[in-house]
């Protein structure tokens, strides 16, 4: 949106809007914020899944239909008392027995960042649960944190050796932590950075966790990679569960040549050759993000705009062609 607006619009950065993906209908009216809105939900609040987002100095938790507040956490700066948070990513969670806030907040120099999390029954940092990195380039600030791991992407400047040279590149990787006390997990070397609009994907299927962005998908917390080969052309996927099965469901750009339609595909990832099946449909230009329910619903977010498909995955294995 456009900060400056004609006064009395809408005017900040973000907007958010809550539809039921049953009748494709809003719950309630767009709302709008200015930092990246987090959909969650907090035993403490309800059953109903809320939204967060933060404000200059506070947490803001509203209602996910007409974004009415429930309530506000005040959040103190972590040096001074005068820290902003409106320029940072957050995940919100209930895990260890705790409703945990995660920052992404820049810290000193432009390239370094820190991930820290906040008790919301006290307002104040989790001890020993605060994580710097250095990136080397731009890269997406967002926080995932789902299943009880929090997961967020950065650069690493990596050497190379040869056998009469090196080079130095800047690498990308996937951070892994639980979510419940902090401990590390791991990396996930990356083919290409995270966009600057999308989370990575964590979801439990058929009882294992998958971590999913683009072409790496692994299972956790071992980190394996669920199909082999590294396909440079997949823009982003996703993983669920159809029919008690786990299922990767993709979109790829064509190689050559680019300006052709992309490519909507799925693949079963609980046999040892995981094939890819087309599913018929004409994919929109320049797909920014995928999300695949247990329900057979596929939602593609494009810039021709939110497009919702249900799918029969017995008949879609029929019809569809292999690729």
């Amino acid at each position: 949106m456009d900060d400056e607006s004609e006064s009395g619009l809408l005017n900040d950065n973000v907007l958010a809007v809550a539809f039921d993906l049953a009748s494709r209908r809003p719950m309630g009216p767009a709302h709008s914020s200015a930092s990246p809105v987090h959909l969650t939900s907090l035993p403490t609040l309800g059953p109903e899944p809320v939204l967060a987002f933060t404000t200059s100095k506070n947490l803001m938790v509203t209602d996910a239909r007409d974004g009415s507040a429930l309530q506000t956490f005040f959040l103190p700066g972590p040096h001074t008392g005068k820290h902003f948070y409106d320029a940072c990513c957050l995940a919100l969670g209930h895990y260890g027995g705790r409703d945990l806030l995660f920052l992404h907040e820049a810290g000193e120099g432009p390239y370094h960042r820190s991930v820290r999390a906040v008790n919301l029954a006290t307002g104040e940092p989790v001890p020993g649960m605060a994580y710097d990195h250095y990136r080397y380039r731009e890269i997406s600030e967002r926080l995932t944190l789902n299943h009880g791991y929090l997961a967020w992407p950065t650069t690493e400047e990596v050497v190379e050796f040869w056998d009469d040279d090196f080079s130095v590149l800047d690498k990308p990787f996937v951070y892994v932590r639980r979510a419940d006390d902090g401990s590390w997990v791991g990396k996930v070397g990356l083919d290409s950075s995270v966009p600057e609009d999308r989370g990575i994907g964590i979801a439990r299927a058929a009882g294992r966790t998958y971590l999913a962005e683009a072409g790496d998908i692994v299972t956790l917390p071992d980190l394996e990679p669920v199909f082999p080969g590294v396909n440079p052309w997949v823009v982003v996927s996703r993983v669920t569960e159809w029919g008690g099965r786990p299922v990767a469901v993709l979109v790829e750009e064509q190689d050559y040549p680019q300006e052709l339609p992309g490519r909507l595909c799925h693949l079963f990832l609980d046999t040892d050759t995981p094939e890819k099946v087309a599913i018929p449909w004409s994919v929109p230009p320049r797909v920014r993000d995928l999300l695949v329910t247990p329900a057979d619903t596929i939602v593609v977010s494009s810039a021709e705009g939110v497009h919702v498909l249900d799918v029969d995955p017995g008949e879609t294995a029929r019809t569809g062609r292999p690729v």
